[in-house]
């Protein structure tokens, strides 16, 4: 019979490696689209890029030691190796949010039509994807920054604090209520004002979808199979990420309330969260490698790049590739 612990592992394992893999596929073709091929660029690609970051820091920054606690190795953090690394996971994680709504308002922007309201915006947007990321990493680090005196490792107790508590980590609840409130507060402010925006956005490109496909309904009426075109396709693929991060931010969400406020420690419960919150950074890059066609031809392209000649003369290049 397996340990839940192993059990845990391996999960954690699967689920770190193939989300770590993924994202790092992705960066490799957007560096290599931004760099070798910039007339394939598209104008979300720079947003994606920023949320494949996020969402690789925040799976190593969790899914790593959960895996090596899960593993057996344990007290493998100090107090400043707990702060560190639970910072840059909940800022990541911050990040994670406000870089899909992002990119879901960026989207129902691109398709709106010429009616819209927001069409004036169309050809401002995306001088405004940069500064969007320096709000972001700062209101995300102002936040959290709070972690850095609450949290501790288990190497240097052995009393578990009413609160959250990982198998390394745990909080302290120092009784300065306001401060927890005040970042409690700006933590479910900022939750709630990205979520109604991804929300909102995601409602908005539905519609737009649903009545452009009315429009050309009976273009397509004799065709065996409908024919998207480039944009209904991404922004299909937002809509499912966005689907895809509503879903887990709730079921982990849920699941951590109940833990903190439930009298008795469940360590099931708690990874079970843990393993929910880490699975839109697991599966985001797969929604986009099987979406996005870049992908095989980049690939096609870095599989083709053949090594440097050892000799300049053709003559002798054919006599070494003939032996």
């Amino acid at each position: 019979m397996w340990s839940s612990d192993l059990v845990f592992g391996i999960f954690f394992f699967y689920q770190t490696a193939l989300g770590f893999l993924g994202n790092s596929t992705m960066l490799m073709v957007y560096i290599n689209i931004f760099i070798t091929q910039p007339q394939q660029k598209k104008t979300t690609d720079l947003i994606l890029a920023h949320l494949t970051m996020a969402n690789t820091m925040t799976l190593l920054t969790r899914g790593v030691p959960e895996m090596l606690v899960a593993f057996g190795m344990r007290d493998v953090l100090n107090d400043a190796g707990c702060q560190s690394l639970m910072y840059i996971n909940r800022v990541c994680r911050g990040l994670s949010i406000c870089t899909t709504c992002l990119l879901s308002v960026f989207q129902a922007i691109t398709i709106s039509p010429s009616t819209s309201r927001w069409a004036w915006f169309k050809s401002r947007a995306p001088n405004y994807i940069l500064p969007s990321f320096l709000f972001f990493w700062i209101l995300n680090m102002l936040i959290y920054i709070k972690v850095i005196t609450s949290i501790q490792g288990l190497r240097n107790s052995t009393i578990f604090w009413v609160g959250y508590t990982s198998k390394y980590c745990f909080t302290i609840l120092d009784g300065n209520y306001i401060h927890t409130m005040a970042s409690l507060t700006a933590m479910t402010l900022r939750d709630f004002f990205f979520l109604f925006f991804m929300s909102w956005a995601s409602c908005y490109m539905v519609i737009i979808l649903y009545q452009h496909r009315k429009r050309v309904q009976h273009i397509h009426s004799t065709s065996l199979s409908p024919i998207f075109s480039p944009e209904t396709k991404a922004t299909q693929t937002i809509l499912l990420l966005v689907t895809c991060f509503v879903c887990f931010y709730f079921i982990s969400s849920f699941i951590t309330l109940y833990v903190i406020y439930v009298l008795q420690r469940d360590v099931d419960l708690e990874g079970t969260a843990t393993f929910f919150s880490a699975c839109y950074p697991a599966l985001c890059p797969l929604v986009l490698i099987s979406s996005d066609p870049r992908v095989n031809r980049n690939h096609c392209s870095l599989g083709n790049v053949r090594p440097p000649s050892l000799s300049m003369n053709p003559m002798a290049n054919r006599v070494i590739s003939e032996h």
